[in-house]
């Protein structure tokens, strides 16, 4: 029987055999470590070492053959009564990085890679075997998780990291999910050849769910062979009611008993044929069971379990732990969960910082946490889950929270917001402020965390699986970081809907409700009520350029999602469907992220909320501001990824008159500004799907838009930033702090001239 690794090289295949046995000993070894040496705990740490022993011989790595035999050798000891204590464990560990290291680099640079490091896998051999076998730990690798990142300008060290150490290697031994310090690396690049090759190359399957799929795909060449033997008899039956017909005009005139012979014949032929139509539903009933069947199957092979995608994390935990002195137990509930492969590759990197980010910033000391009453080991606690089609992962701690004042008066410190602004956010919205670049509660950033970067990239991340991450906090209780994504991009559950005839698919993840009912309100700002919130009634096939038609009276079928009522001709069904990526020749199309086919095999496009979203913010009738007396307001485009940030520079150019249009990033502004009239753009720089340079600099070449103002509001502030700004295309490179300066106001008076500002409880 085919395994379906018959392709694969013998490296490919250590690979794979490395993975899985690294798991087991990284996790077998933290369990040894809190717990009593238990000979079966043992024996599946021995047998995991021999496999890989066995393993690297075929492929001829002798390095890692030494490495992996001695720790044979003390499992073996072991075994007849030896100790293993916790400096052991240590070293072990430290010998899987090596191992994990391994398994990223590719085919044709092992023989490099091999010669760079056999010095350092034997001296850590060595000290597996309890020899002194030198200082391992200058050669120790860093076996960093997929995705995970370092940022791009690292903080000055503290004295504290200049001070030289020399530690043995247990105490130095890196953290399997920390990326190797000081090193850039662009989260949103593509993969290279070689880490594609170890991603792509292979997909394993249990032997049951390859003969389960080896069953259903003769059941469906059965089948198909059945259909062709039915268009034969179908065809027979085709000829016969064709000839009879005949015989009728070639004797039309002719006798009654003629005729009445070939009525009989058609009457037979129908009879069969209606048998045949019978028989063939059966058939064709039965062939779409086990099409459905063998598509479910396939699909299955996707899936994998939450806990593939954070093998690491336990290990991680540990680390920090020690390396802080604190006490933290872990507890991840939901390992189960299956998760969509694309999207398990997505999730190590951000649970990995949000881990970090709890053990350094949330988690108290032992002592401070018996003084507040607590146990003096903190809890952290993972989940995942399915929640209404969607993964659910929650990372909560029970340590001292977040101070949401602490973030207001960093946020004034750092003039980001006025601080009458800053009074007026609410606690959720002032925890949006985590997630901004380079915005840090700490003063002094250490190797772990303060530099501001983590939760950005956490966010980035999450947004580019097609998710988001929200964050709640108790002072004195703890924090959660809740991250909600799609369980699989390759198949939706959607619900189909009609829009001036033409049928789209809307994705059920991003809808909060479905509603039948009448708008409220005048024609120009209709809305509906739900949930005590006023959501205003936008007609899809407006936003997708199809009618500008009012609504009619009475009821209307609407998709309530992002504070909008999306107003439809009529809801068709649900649907489940496959993700067919849009051809990227094409562009980004307004409103649009990817097609699918419908049952009959016609296209179907699969709409993109959150950019309808954007969209319908941008139009004037739901955003617009003050009006002169006799004139309207300059139309304002604002910029920005970070919601926070985005809100209160609205609310600014609100309060002075302006009408405001915003989108979350270059993307969703290149869309409003080819569908709308602006009067100017205001851009961040650094942002998700596309940066402010490069939408700067595509509204300097369109012929439309070319002469439309543009201010850059970046965070950077260093002369090269300001000038890679001004190269683009920008009239005006501003810092965020200009918000306290009233620079920034009078830059936009000095682009599109004043606006009479709003009375005092206006719409800002």
């Amino acid at each position: 029987m085919s395994t379906g690794l018959e392709d694969s090289s013998l490296f490919d295949l250590f690979r794979m055999e490395a993975e899985e046995q690294v798991c087991i000993l990284q996790t077998e070894l933290m369990q040894l470590e809190s717990e009593a040496q238990s000979p079966s705990r043992l024996e599946k740490l021995m047998r995991a070492s021999h496999s890989l022993k066995g393993a690297a011989r075929i492929v001829g790595l002798t390095s890692i053959v030494s490495l992996t035999h001695a720790m044979e050798d003390r499992f073996v000891a072991a075994q007849h009564g030896a100790t293993l204590d916790s400096s052991d464990v240590d070293r072990m560990l430290a010998a899987t990085d090596w191992l994990a290291k391994l398994q990223s680099v590719g085919e044709s640079e092992v023989n490099q890679w091999l010669e760079e490091n056999t010095a350092g896998i034997e001296a850590c051999a060595a000290a597996v075997q309890g020899q002194e076998g030198g200082p391992a730990e200058s050669a120790a690798p860093m076996a960093a998780a997929p995705g995970a990142v370092e940022p791009a300008q690292p903080a000055e060290p503290t004295e504290a990291a200049r001070a030289p150490t020399t530690k043995p290697v247990a105490d130095v031994a890196p953290s399997a999910p920390r990326a190797t310090e000081g090193v850039e690396r662009d989260i949103f690049a593509a993969p290279g050849k070689d880490e594609r090759s170890v991603r792509e190359r292979t997909v394993r399957l249990t032997t049951d769910r390859f003969d389960h799929l080896l069953s259903l795909s003769a059941e469906t060449l059965v089948a198909a062979r059945q259909l062709a033997g039915w268009g034969e008899t179908l065809d027979r039956n085709h000829r016969a009611m064709n000839k009879a017909l005949q015989m009728l005009e070639d004797d039309a005139g002719g006798s009654t008993q003629a005729r009445t012979t070939v009525r009989n014949e058609l009457e037979r032929q129908v009879a069969v044929l209606a048998t045949q139509i019978a028989d063939l539903d059966a058939v064709s009933r039965a062939n779409e069971r086990t099409a459905e069947r063998l598509y479910r199957a396939v699909l299955g092979g996707r899936l994998r379990p939450f806990s593939e995608g954070v093998t690491g994390v336990p290990r991680l935990v540990r680390d920090t732990a020690r390396e802080l002195g604190k006490a933290v137990k872990l507890e991840m509930t939901g390992e189960t969960t299956r998760v969509d492969r694309d999207i398990l590759d997505k999730l190590e990197a951000p649970i990995s910082h949000l881990v970090t980010n709890a053990i350094d910033h949330g988690i108290e000391l032992p002592a401070n946490r018996l003084v507040a009453g607590k146990p003096a080991e903190a809890t952290l606690r993972i989940h995942a889950g399915h929640e209404n089609g969607r993964l659910v992962i929650t990372v909560r701690d029970d340590g001292n929270g977040i101070d949401p004042e602490q973030i207001r008066q960093r946020v004034i410190k750092r003039n980001l917001a006025r601080a009458e602004t800053v009074a007026g956010l609410t606690e959720a919205e002032v925890l949006e402020f985590l997630f901004l670049p380079g915005f840090s509660t700490r003063d002094v950033a250490s190797h772990l965390s303060g530099r501001g970067v983590g939760l950005n990239v956490v966010q980035s991340m999450v947004q580019e699986a097609g998710g988001a991450v929200t964050v709640s906090s108790t002072l004195g209780a703890g924090t959660m970081f809740r991250l909600t994504l799609p369980i699989t991009r390759s198949v939706i559950r959607a619900i189909r809907v009609l829009a001036e005839g033409e049928m789209f698919s809307v994705p059920m993840v991003r809808i909060d409700h479905v509603m039948h009912q009448e708008p409220e309100g005048d024609a120009e700002k209709l809305h509906v009520t739900w949930n005590g919130r006023a959501h205003p009634v936008v007609p899809l096939a407006a936003l997708l350029g199809l009618s500008d038609q009012p609504l009619p009276r009475g009821p209307v079928p609407m998709l309530l999602s992002g504070g909008f009522a999306f107003a439809v001709e009529r809801l068709v069904d649900q649907a489940e469907l496959s993700v067919r990526r849009l051809d990227p020749r094409l562009g980004k199309i307004p409103g649009v992220s990817a097609a699918s086919l419908d049952e009959n095999g016609y296209p179907l496009l699969i709409l993109d909320v959150e950019d309808l979203i954007q969209t319908a913010a941008g139009t004037p009738t739901t955003t617009s501001a003050a009006q002169h007396d006799d004139s309207i307001a300059p139309h304002i485009l604002v910029v920005d990824d970070s919601h926070t940030v985005r809100e209160m520079e609205r609310r600014l150019l609100v309060k002075a008159g302006y009408a405001v249009s915003t989108a979350q990033n270059g993307q969703e502004a290149w869309n409003l500004l080819r569908l709308n009239e602006y009067d100017l753009l205001i851009s961040d720089v650094d942002m998700p799907q596309m940066n402010g340079i490069e939408l700067v600099t595509r509204v300097r070449a369109n012929p439309r838009l070319g002469r439309m103002p543009v201010i850059i509001l970046s965070y950077k502030d260093r002369a090269e930033d300001r000038q890679r700004g001004l190269d683009a295309g920008a009239d005006f490179y501003l810092t965020k702090g200009s918000f306290d300066n009233g620079s920034f106001l009078q830059a936009v008076v000095d682009l599109v001239g004043d606006a009479a500002p709003l009375a005092s409880g206006g719409a800002a």
